[in-house]
């Protein structure tokens, strides 16, 4: 089984040198401030600004473009739920919309449909995720958008490295926020980072990010009301040590996924999500469609089970829309009863959708381990 986080020497020499400088936090700092820039260089942004999580990232990006108390931006009903208590802890309102069911992210004809129906345009942002790492349909989503009037924050937090059309995503809305969460491509335990092209969003992000002080400001004033959001040095030489081989780990996940494609051909029990012919995967998952037959016997949580006993690495995965979680029904957040509310490529998904984690594609032999036992576990309980 591969290990992760992955201990590594030069990830280690990095660390060393960062916690023997003695400049351990943001300030004064350097190791933050170069990993910003290279990471927005890798992604083609203009600008960066680390942070300690992925969700704090989302949090300033939504308010940075203007996201207010009562406005409704419109998410994936498929996603981690701090991609919708974000904008939540802002007092927004999350509008939920169903996915693609070849690649899990946001429907865009869903989408385009939601704001037609928003007369009001009460929905302010739109936020595509890249869910598994597969980039969502961006240039749909971008213009519907566009013509709504709404911005755009690219939920990029498993999608490092990930090319749509040529580009790699993350600057291609008007935001993106990556995580380095200890289970994504890139970690260093926790945190996350924004980029953008637009420079007062940049500025904005910024400040919010450290206690409302002004970028070019003095120390002790404080234009704008914000928090102690700062990524520490230590996090950035994990990070900045990660980036500089991550092409190369990139191409082995990306050639493992092909792989496990090839092994899964032709069993009529599974269908591996794949990325559309005009992107690349970042593979930190490799989600597959059980089939019905197999669910409707033995239940996902079976199947699961089966293919551990088998020596396969799999999960669950979400095990309901993001709209039925407990917490939105908290009525300290006053927000709407989605009860009824049934999507119905998402529901399916969380009956019958399972994740391989990324780590598995590092090796080819994990790979085609975990490929047999998903192969016997259909054989033996068909």
């Amino acid at each position: 089984m591969v290990k992760w986080p992955p201990v590594n020497p030069l990830d280690e020499d990095a660390l060393l040198k960062a916690f023997r400088s003695g400049r351990w936090g943001r300030v004064p700092g350097g190791v933050v401030e170069e990993f910003e820039g290279e990471f927005a260089k890798y992604h083609e942004a203009k600008y960066a600004v680390a942070v300690t999580s992925g969700t704090a990232g989302l949090l300033l990006s939504y308010l940075a473009l203007g996201l207010n108390e009562g406005d409704q931006f419109a998410l994936p009903a498929y996603t981690f739920i701090a991609t919708a208590t974000a904008g939540v802890m802002l007092r927004a309102v999350p509008v939920f919309i169903d996915i693609d069911p070849e690649t899990l992210n946001m429907s865009a004809d869903s989408l385009k449909a939601t704001l037609e129906e928003d007369k009001d345009n009460r929905i302010k942002l739109v936020v595509p995720v890249h869910f598994s790492g597969i980039p969502a349909e961006l240039n749909e989503i971008i213009n519907a958008s566009r013509r709504h009037g709404a911005k755009v924050v690219e939920d990029a937090a498993q999608a490092h490295g990930a090319v749509y059309r040529g580009r790699r995503v993350g600057a291609i809305g008007d935001a993106g926020v990556f995580s380095f969460q200890s289970s994504k491509n890139m970690t260093a335990g926790e945190g996350g980072i924004v980029l953008t092209n637009d420079y007062e969003v940049y500025v904005k992000v910024w400040s919010y990010h450290h206690a409302g002080r002004d970028i070019n400001g003095e120390w002790y004033v404080h234009r704008l009301i914000g928090w102690n959001f700062r990524m520490t040095e230590l996090q950035a030489a994990i990070l900045l040590s990660q980036l500089k081989r991550y092409d190369e780990e990139f191409r082995v996940r990306e050639r493992n996924a092909k792989l496990l494609y090839e092994l899964m051909e032709g069993v009529e029990d599974y269908r591996p999500v794949k990325p559309p012919a005009h992107t690349s995967s970042s593979n930190h998952l490799l989600p597959i469609w059980i089939s019905e037959r197999l669910i409707s016997r033995h239940g996902k949580a079976r199947v699961v089970e089966e293919v551990r006993r088998r020596g396969g690495e799999v999960v669950e995965g979400y095990p309901m829309p993001l709209y039925r979680q407990p917490a939105f029904k908290d009525s300290y957040w006053r927000l709407p009863d989605y009860s009824r509310l049934s999507l119905p490529v998402t529901e399916d998904a969380c009956r019958r959708v399972i994740w391989i984690p990324q780590h598995v594609l590092l090796s080819e032999e994990e790979t085609r381990r975990t490929a047999e036992a998903l192969i016997k576990t259909a054989k033996e309980l068909s």
